[in-house]
């Protein structure tokens, strides 16, 4: 169904729900930018063809919240004519606290793009080289483990065309997550065990095959590199040089501002059950990045818009995909994503109960931005949906 079709009644149910609830949505413009966004972003003021999207697309956010049972929903989008920011529900569902267009989310994976602008970097400064095997950057205790390690390059992990293991889903990751409590950070080192004993899925450079390992071991090869943790240089290379206040990594570094709760159908019963309390890997290189839609929105300004973060050199090689014949394809730690978000760049995250996604749309230099506390919705449909609305009007 069209969401911005639904029946007079449901709207009216919306709204009535939004009122009980308190919601919150904003224009981003200079008289009320103080309360909701930093003046970076505020710049931007909508025109007045602008302006007449501002409660359609808010209505429509809480049309999605209401309809698709999400407790809170935060929507950025950013068009050459202004940006729109709003936020709809809940942020924990025990408390009924209303969500804020400045709470954070766990970005899960799209954490993906940030290790990867964190790679190349390293590249660019010498490093470490795209095409080199990765035995020659892994710690020496571990390289022997890694099956291909003295094949595979730094690209494929990257871009996910390795055809290692996948530790995520092995049976004896799953059942010590079961029982890990949070006080107990996962590190790199005892995340890559579970992959040891596994068969590689394919040969270094065969296919595209997506695949969380990847970004651990690219975890393991930064630590080595820079003698330091992941989180410090992710801090010192990205969020120090823009800014990014609001950005860190879950359970390594200390809790900034409110983080929305997490939820999903954990038990497969048609309830929503809250992640709050659940470890599964939370903080590692894959997806450990807890963040807020002004920060990311700093961040996709600065790598695709401005194109500053990196070096031409380094975002062409970022933005060579591999196509997996079905009309997606992946670069290096970035997504072209298919239909409904066809040709769009950027990369979405499911994990911890959220479900999050970044996405430039380079032709009509737009950005959409949807983080949601309900890990089983369909994102991009979301996303899609807004941008209809801006599209079409």
């Amino acid at each position: 169904m069209n969401l911005k079709f639904l029946a007079f009644s449901k709207i009216l149910f919306a709204i009535v729900f939004v009122i009980s609830l308190g919601f919150a949505g904003y224009l981003v413009g200079d008289n009320i930018s103080q309360r909701i966004i930093e003046k970076s972003l505020a710049k931007q003021v909508m025109s007045t063809s602008t302006v007449g999207k501002s409660s359609q697309l808010q209505r429509l956010l809480n049309e999605i919240v209401v309809e698709q049972k999400i407790p809170g929903a935060v929507m950025y989008i950013s068009t050459p004519k202004g940006d729109w920011l709003g936020a709809s529900g809940v942020n924990d569902l025990s408390t009924k606290t209303r969500m804020k267009t400045t709470d954070g989310f766990s970005i899960a994976s799209m954490s993906k793009t940030f290790m990867a602008v964190v790679v190349l970097k390293l590249v660019a400064q010498g490093k470490i080289e795209l095409d080199q095997a990765i035995a020659t950057y892994l710690p020496r205790d571990i390289s022997p483990h890694i099956i291909n390690s003295d094949r595979i390059t730094v690209r494929q992990l990257l871009n996910h065309t390795s055809g290692i293991a996948e530790y995520l889903e092995t049976k004896e990751f799953i059942q010590a997550t079961a029982k890990r409590s949070r006080s107990q950070p996962w590190t790199a080192r005892e995340a890559i065990r579970y992959m040891y004993q596994e068969e590689p899925r394919a040969n270094p450079g065969e296919k595209f095959i997506y695949t969380d390992g990847n970004y651990i071991l690219l975890e393991l090869i930064v630590e080595n590199i820079t003698k330091g943790t992941l989180a410090q240089a992710i801090r010192n290379q990205i969020l120090k040089p823009l800014r990014l206040k609001h950005t860190f990594t879950e359970l390594r570094e200390p809790t900034i501002g409110e983080v929305a709760t997490g939820y999903g159908d954990r038990h497969k019963h048609g309830k929503l059950d809250s992640y709050a309390q659940v470890n599964d890997g939370n903080g590692l290189g894959d997806g450990g990045l807890v963040s807020t839609v002004e920060d990311l929105a700093k961040f996709a300004k600065a790598l695709f818009v401005k194109k500053t973060l990196l070096s031409p050199k380094m975002l062409k090689e970022m933005l060579k995909f591999k196509d997996n014949g079905e009309g997606y394809s992946y670069g290096l730690g970035v997504e072209r994503f298919s239909s409904p978000l066809a040709k769009a760049i950027g990369h979405s995250g499911t994990a911890y109960g959220f479900v999050t996604l970044l996405a430039y749309l380079p032709n009509q230099n737009t950005t959409i931005i949807v983080l949601l506390n309900n890990q089983d919705v369909d994102i991009k449909s979301v996303a899609r949906t807004g941008l209809e609305v801006v599209e079409n009007h």
